[in-house]
């Protein structure tokens, strides 16, 4: 076979090979590549073809938990030879048999098997190598999760049971345990089993224990227990707290004054949970105070925003219970119910009258609570006598705020209207509702159908049980806590709420059957506190109104208001014009812009209260307008000793303030006490020059305003000391 066509070809020249031509010689390397490619790929031609590759499945394994197994394949592509991978692991935080194991290996699988105890979390890195390229390899990434274990609800303090049965609920949560067998609960102190000399502790299933304190607080080191709760899949995994053990019914010593704090008393605050940003509380009680420092009975509510932990109607126990009045009516208290929670409140009390205090402010640091929580609020005596549904008033006005995440955003909220009850059931309610911004009105029309109804009253607490129909907020009815003041002041506190409702609360003063433009006063001093976009907002001024003569329902309005928001102080005159509705005692102020018009809604004047109002714009801001009597104002307009409180926090950063005060000729001494997200800060003295003006409007100092109407005071630090807040002084 001579022919040089049946020679090798893959021996012949280019210039010997039989299909040249010209064109061909001129398209170079690409066209022998291309021949190469087409006819003589079995053999090669300067080329080993597409390159081996490696790839794995799955591509990665997050969040595999202990005991698993993660089966894995191997598709080696491009590889003639077909010979597989070998297999290897190595981890981060482990090494060898500590990160695992890899079984069943073939050539083209394998399987990672996780610890059957994880200590930790841990990083494993399965990789294949070609059998056949060992340069070429590819890696799974295997993360492992190890058992975690948190109690839910730790404590810092519980107080001694003194002979009652009550108790205090823990619960566990696990994660990353594939068996959900929850945990086992261990009781001890210094690492050895203590009860029942500290207390006992009972399982109540799988993931919650009951703890109950002993009667009297025991010796170290059996007043400080630790309780355990540990992964029954991993014991090793757990969490632990530890607290003290106290005595409720001494925590807050005596201060020598107890006997003005005598009789039955409600507590209504607002307040946050937790650290920056915080979400909101609510708390209220209503308790007997004995006059000597003994807590004699009650109830209290507790309504962290949209928790789990949210009560209400829990019985107060006396024995784990006390407070104390010093001489300057500034006090302590300490509440604890029968779910084995101490609430610690720091007061200043006023309307001293034969020795008995009405009325007062108080602010409160959960010290018991291993997440920071305060708040502020008011505290006022109740009046047995108005413990029933027939002696409540006929007519009230209503003013709550708080806040509502219907739409996503947690939103400031406030509603004002008045409504009209007989016997529990409420008709005829007018209403105005400011929703983050989000307006919704009756125009100060009535609607018909009842809103509100109450349960019976209790005789020991003065406090009932009602259901309400919020308006534009919930498409379902709002629990709600409605505490007997007198018949004719309300508190109003609402309960657990799902996410399509608000928590809010506030309070109904007795208002008139009925209105004439008459019932409009000449002057008024106000007070407004919102947020908006997670800037507070408080504001304080005067409004003047001046009608055009019987019988008209409009006139013209003048004043002036002070903003503070955000760090950021304005002024501007309150100018415009009003309408009112005789039917409802609607008084719709239209002024320049959205801060300047209010809309409120008359009551009888009562406990500083002459309207409650709400502003127009996105603060939501919940108002009081009080009665300013027509004088000339000046230094002296204020004399006397006053107690003072900051109002509702609008924001975490906000503490609360309480204090008295003794003014006189423009000067001011006294001492306040403070709580904030770091808890409480004691006996801060209190000292300030007061400039009244004329009209009643005034300073404190540079940067601050206030105004007055001789009886209370509304101050406004704008110095950036604090963030905004409205503290009012009040005798």
């Amino acid at each position: 076979m001579s022919d040089p066509f049946f020679r090798n070809p893959f021996r012949l020249s280019l210039a010997e090979f039989p299909f040249r031509s010209p064109s061909f010689r001129q398209t170079g390397k690409h066209s022998i590549a291309f021949v190469c490619i087409g006819l003589l790929a079995a053999a090669g031609c300067g080329s080993s073809g597409p390159p081996v590759s490696i790839s794995l499945s799955p591509s990665s394994a997050q969040g595999i938990e202990q005991g698993q197994t993660v089966p894995i394949a191997a598709t080696v592509m491009n590889d003639p030879s077909n010979a597989g991978v070998t297999w290897s692991f190595s981890g981060t935080g482990c090494t060898g048999a500590a990160c695992g194991t890899l079984t069943s290996q073939t050539t083209t699988s394998a399987v990672y098997n996780a610890l059957a105890s994880v200590p930790s979390n841990l990083f494993v890195t399965v990789t294949a190598t070609s059998v056949a390229h060992p340069s070429k390899s590819s890696s799974i990434g295997i993360a492992m999760v190890a058992i975690a274990v948190t109690i839910q609800n730790k404590v810092t303090e519980l107080a001694a049971g003194t002979g009652n049965y009550f108790s205090a609920l823990f619960s566990a949560s696990v994660q990353n345990d594939p068996n959900h067998y929850g945990v086992t609960w261990t009781l001890t102190a210094n690492g050895v089993p203590c009860s029942p000399a500290c207390g006992t502790l009972f399982t109540i299933d799988a993931a919650a224990a009951q703890y109950t304190p002993p009667s009297s607080v025991p010796a170290a080191p059996d007043n400080t227990p630790t309780i355990t709760a540990a992964s029954a899949t991993n014991p090793g995994r757990s969490d632990s707290d530890t607290f003290t053990i106290f005595d409720g019914s001494a925590a807050c010593g005596t201060g020598g004054n107890e006997s003005v704090l005598n009789g039955q008393y409600a507590i209504m605050l607002q307040g946050w949970s937790g650290i920056g940003g915080g979400s909101p509380i609510l708390y209220a009680a209503s308790f007997g105070a004995d006059g000597t420092g003994k807590i004699t009975g009650g109830q209290d509510q507790f309504n962290p925003y949209l928790s789990i932990s949210a009560y209400a109607g829990a019985p107060v126990i006396p024995s784990a219970s006390s407070y104390s009045v010093g001489a300057d009516n500034r006090g302590c208290l300490t509440l604890t119910d029968n779910s084995e929670a101490t609430f610690t409140f720091r007061f200043s009390l006023g309307g001293i009258t034969g020795g008995i205090a009405s009325k007062g402010d108080l602010i409160f640091v959960n010290e018991q609570s291993a997440i920071a929580e305060h708040a502020s609020g008011i505290l006022r005596r109740q009046d047995p006598t108005a413990f029933s549904l027939s002696a409540l008033a006929p007519n009230y006005v209503l003013g709550v705020d708080g806040w509502d995440n219907s739409s996503g955003t947690l939103n400031h909220f406030a509603l004002v209207g008045s409504f009209a009850q007989s016997g529990g059931t409420t008709s005829s309610l007018a209403y105005d509702e400011n929703d983050g911004g989000k307006m919704l009105t009756t125009g100060g029309m009535p609607e018909s159908g009842s809103f509100l109804t109450f349960q019976p009253i209790a005789t020991g607490t003065g406090v009932a049980m009602a259901s309400l129909n919020l308006p534009g907020i919930s498409n379902v009815s709002v629990n709600v806590e409605v505490y007997v003041i007198n018949s004719s002041e309300l508190f109003f506190v609402s309960l657990i709420l799902s996410k399509e409702g608000a928590e809010f609360s506030g309070r109904a003063i007795a208002t008139p059957s009925s209105f004439s433009p008459s019932s409009i006063s000449g002057n008024y001093i106000f007070r407004f506190t919102g947020s908006s976009s997670g800037a507070t907002s408080a504001s304080i001024g005067l409004a003047s109104f001046s009608n055009g003569g019987p019988p008209s329902v409009s006139g013209t309005v003048s004043g002036t208001i002070d903003q503070y928001t955000g760090g950021t102080a304005t002024s501007q005159n309150l100018a415009g014009t009003y309408a009112f509705t005789s039917l409802s005692g609607r008084l719709d102020i239209i002024g320049s812009n959205a801060a300047t018009s209010p809309v409120c809604y008359l009551t009888n004047p009562l406990d500083g209260v002459s309207a409650f109002c709400i502003s127009m714009d996105p603060s939501a801001s919940l108002g009081v307008f009080d009665v300013q009597a027509t004088a000339t104002y000046s230094n002296s307009s204020l004399s006397g000793n006053f107690y003072f409180v900051s109002g509702e926090p609008g924001d975490n950063s906000i503490p609360g303030l309480s204090g008295v005060a003794a003014i006189s000729s423009g000067s001011i001494k006294g001492v306040k006490d403070a709580s904030a997200q770091s808890g409480f800060s004691l006996a801060n003295p209190l000292n300030a020059t007061l400039s009244i003006n004329a009209d009643g409007s005034g300073n404190l100092g540079a940067n601050t305003v206030a105004v007055t109407n001789g009886t209370v005071l509304y101050f406004i630090d704008e110095t950036g000391n604090l963030p905004p807040l409205v503290q009012v002084f009040e005798q």
